[in-house]
């Protein structure tokens, strides 16, 4: 499944396999297209795209798709119960590369929740060190 959440966070989280009875394969690809941008050609018809035409040099963005869309291009993928995190286009595997997320304020805190005072907590937890964030005033 993917989940957005907000302008900088998208989830996607896979079980690949197919359901009882259908012959459709569900799984999820992803890569990520980023300076220098070159060419893409689609695997599904005879055309490509180049992307330095139709981007910026600060542009980054993470393809997420249930099959790999191109044909010259590396795609990644998603194991069988994994959960990734994409925050501004790259993805993050491991619990203590989602607190840069949080602590940059792209993470899942809102106005709408009480704060989660668990950061500190899980910090320790993973023998994470305050000085290896930006946010080390937390």
């Amino acid at each position: 499944f993917l989940l957005g959440c907000g302008p900088h966070i998208q989830f996607a989280y896979s079980w690949p396999g197919s359901r009882e009875g259908s012959k459709v394969w569900n799984g999820l690809h992803y890569l990520v297209r980023e300076p220098p941008f070159g060419s893409a050609h689609l695997s599904d018809c005879d055309y490509s795209i180049n992307f330095a035409s139709v981007t910026k040099d600060d542009d980054r963005v993470a393809v997420i798709a249930t099959s790999p869309l191109t044909d010259d291009e590396d795609w990644v993928e998603v194991k069988k119960g994994q959960l990734i995190l994409f925050d501004d286009g790259l993805p993050h595997l491991a619990p203590d590369d989602c607190f840069e997320a949080e602590l940059r304020e792209h993470g899942l805190e809102s106005d709408a929740f009480p704060r989660n005072p668990q950061l500190e907590v899980d910090m320790r937890r993973y023998q994470l060190r305050k000085e290896f964030f930006q946010g080390a005033a937390i």
